[in-house]
């Protein structure tokens, strides 16, 4: 009998084999999905670049999207159309992609072609007709919405539309998807804000900002940071808007995009000109106005005249106002923004008036009424009508002021426009007092009250609940001692009800005397810390709180003076002497000042003196105080170590500054900066060299309030460089080396 012998495979070995098979598989996963993640990358990069394509030269996009679609393109169902596709070498996906940024492109109100809205018409007809994922229908819807708005400038339907748009692909987390809701905030951003809905505007603004940082693009990051910067422009709040800006115009500048540089330069100089700074508003927007020529953007070079004209118009330069107005006005013709045309129409009107051209002012206004009227504009017709109020009753027609005002109320009353309601309310009464129509005089003003009743019921509610509790617990009161009353009356035992109540009589009083001085004792507390918090630590003299005080107490309408004294002997006098001795000296040192300089003195630190004088002292008596302040003290402190043993003069520097900075009275400048601007000059006195010295500042009577603000010693040393404000001294100006920031 034979024997056959089989194979058996050694275990360990087939282990071996099939973790080396596993392994190969996992690398060969690991590299799909790495490879799928690289090109997902390298996708919405090509999406995010073709946004920009788009947004920086959309004629040079429509042409080569043009090109490579080979449009117009002829098909009648999805079977056709990836017939189509097929032919041009392109996958469905991707020439459904590109037919849609190219309806876009023709939605551009900068684009100069004459059949735009036919050729986009045609592309959103043909998209409809082969949308079939949520994120078509939303592509589809949003560009019916924007097609409308572009002929029709029905802004409040589309606004619905967009947030159809948004809602379809809220979930989508794709790239795509991302991009295409970057858009939409965008633009929901920029309706509402037209059609003044603030919260919403700021709600859809402050996402398109969160989608951008989170695209990790400069580029939407900047007109991200620009859109927020409008926004806080229009709503007042100049800082926030300027910081915006700023953050637009760094992240601008470091990628080279000419138009998105251009948008943030116009969008500083509509900062400066709110800000009254002149000279830098011209400067921005003639730059722009340099890139918007050489790129051939008219739709924003109209905007970037209009901001000039503004700024012209600012500094009641009327004339050369309604040139730029007029510039302006003819490349709107010329680029078919009709808003734009009216909305000069608006401005030219107010400057004519100005001019007292009122013919020209009235057929300017006219013009823009019937643009807003066709357009339904109803945000822009509002304002209008009321400028058109104001001429006739300047003017003295009074017909005309009835017959317009009555129109502008109508819109603020659709508009819930409260504030120009009861402006336009105001007009219309002196015009029925002027055609001796007393009673519709009388309704007007009523209206007035009425509509200002409105804005403070609110308060008044709380008032009126507080009044019905407290008629509510009297009520209850009554009853309480009636019935206590009957009770007594009634009751044998009466006699022990009259013990407990003088018992919780006397246990009521008890806790409101126990509150009563705790309450003092609070008091009290309070005034010593306060006391305590006014006193410089090391010399218990009053201190820099104190003269914060005094100077927010003073009347800042009236001429005074301050000074801040460094003596640099002084400086560390607490360590020298030590604490108790230094203490005494300093406080001696502090009478015998005051004494000098006829005025209270207080330390803000050993060595460091501020002086507040009730009336203005030049510089140059402050010194001669101090001077002759310290030679006594040479004679009489010779525990001072250094400082009797002195033959040339003390190092002293002295910072001085008049009050009021400023020659407008509105402006309010604070305690604080009042003391900063102190060290300010103090710290250039103390930096030349020859002592003792002084350096005064003084602003020039044209100085904007701008250089009073935070960061100060900034908008100082550039206030200095450009001469707003003088420094003087009596040691070479030349010499001072002033702070740096």
């Amino acid at each position: 009998m034979g024997f056959v012998y089989r194979y058996r495979p050694n275990s360990v070995n087939l282990r071996n084999t099939l973790k080396g098979l596993i392994a190969m598989l996992r690398l060969a996963q690991l590299i799909m999905i790495i490879s799928l993640f690289i090109s997902v990358a390298v996708a919405a990069k090509d999406l995010q670049q073709q946004e920009i394509e788009f947004k920086e030269d959309p004629g040079k996009l429509l042409v080569k999207l043009s090109k490579s679609t080979e449009f117009p393109l002829h098909f009648t169902s999805k079977e056709e159309f990836i017939q189509v596709a097929n032919d041009l070498g392109f996958e469905p996906v991707e020439l459904q992609r590109d037919l849609e940024v190219l309806a876009r492109v023709n939605l551009e109100t900068n684009l100069s072609s004459t059949t735009k809205y036919e050729d986009a018409k045609l592309l959103i007809e043909q998209l409809d007709l082969i949308a079939n994922t949520a994120f078509d229908q939303a592509m589809v819807t949003m560009l019916k919405a924007r097609l409308r708005g572009r002929e029709n400038k029905e802004y409040q339907p589309i606004v619905a539309q967009y947030m159809d748009a948004l809602n379809r692909i809220n979930t989508d987390m794709s790239p795509q998807a991302t991009l295409f809701k970057y858009i939409l905030h965008e633009h929901l951003g920029g309706l509402n804000m037209m059609l003044l809905q603030s919260a919403p505007a700021l709600s859809h603004f402050n996402r398109y900002r969160e989608i951008a940082y989170q695209l990790h693009n400069d580029y939407f990051i900047a007109e991200a940071e620009t859109a927020l910067g409008k926004y806080y422009n229009r709503n007042g709040d100049k800082a926030k808007s300027l910081q915006h800006f700023s953050e637009a115009f760094r992240l601008a500048n470091s990628i080279h995009y000419p138009q998105l540089k251009s948008q943030t330069l116009i969008n500083l100089a509509r900062t400066y000109r709110d800000l009254e700074q002149w000279d830098d508003a011209l400067k921005y927007a003639h730059e722009a106005a340099e890139i918007q020529q050489e790129l051939g953007l008219d739709t924003y070079l109209a905007e970037t005249l209009n901001v000039i004209a503004m700024v012209y118009e600012g500094q009641e330069n009327w004339n050369k106002a309604v040139d730029y107005y007029l510039n302006a006005q003819q490349v709107n013709e010329r680029v078919g923004n009709i808003i734009a045309v009216g909305i000069n129409f608006h401005n030219l009107g107010g400057i004519y008036s100005k001019l007292n051209n009122i013919p020209s002012a009235l057929n300017a206004l006219q013009g823009a009424n019937e643009i807003f009227r066709s357009l339904k504009t109803h945000h822009y017709l509002v304002h209008n009508e009321l400028l058109f109020t104001k001429i006739y009753l300047e003017q003295g027609k009074w017909a005309e002021t009835i017959d317009h005002a009555n129109k502008t109320l109508e819109l603020a009353k659709k508009l819930k426009q409260t504030d120009i309601e009861i402006e336009t309310l105001g007009y219309l009464s002196t015009a029925y007092r002027k055609t001796n129509d007393l009673n519709a005089a009388i309704n007007s003003v009523d209206a007035i009250i009425a509509l200002t009743k409105d804005n403070e019921d609110t308060p008044k509610e709380s008032d009126n609940y507080s009044e019905f509790t407290q008629q509510k617990l009297k009520f209850e009161l009554t009853l309480v001692n009636n019935k206590l009353e009957q009770q007594v009356s009634k009751n044998k035992h009466n006699q022990l009800v009259m013990i407990l109540l003088g018992l919780m009589l006397a246990f009521t009083l008890a806790i409101i005397i126990f509150i009563w001085r705790k309450l003092v004792l609070k008091k009290k507390l309070h005034l010593e810390s306060t006391a305590l918090n006014r006193i410089e630590p090391i010399s218990q003299t009053p201190g820099y709180r104190a003269f914060i005080e005094t100077l927010e107490s003073m009347d800042p309408t009236q001429p005074k003076t301050l000074a801040l004294i460094n003596i640099n002997e002084l400086n560390n006098i607490d360590i020298q002497l030590g604490l108790t001795e230094a203490q005494t000296l300093m406080q001696q040192l502090t009478t015998q000042m005051s004494q000098n300089l006829d005025t209270e003195v207080f330390i803000i630190r050993s060595g460091l003196f501020a002086c507040y004088f009730n009336q203005q002292h030049d510089a140059e008596y402050i010194y001669d105080a101090v001077v002759k302040c310290l030679e006594k003290l040479k004679t009489i402190k010779t525990a001072i170590p250094h400082f009797a043993n002195l033959h040339d003069a003390h190092q002293a520097s002295i910072g001085h500054i008049n009050l009021p900075l400023l020659a407008n009275p509105d402006v309010n400048i604070s305690a604080q900066l009042h003391f900063e601007t102190l060290q300010y000059a103090l710290a250039a006195a103390i930096g030349i060299n020859e002592k003792p010295n002084y350096v005064s500042l003084r602003p020039l009577n044209f100085a904007p309030a701008a250089i009073f603000m935070p960061p100060l010693y900034l908008n100082l040393t550039q206030a200095l460089n450009r001469g707003i404000i003088r420094a003087e001294s009596n040691r070479n100006t030349l010499d001072i080396n002033w702070p740096k920031c």
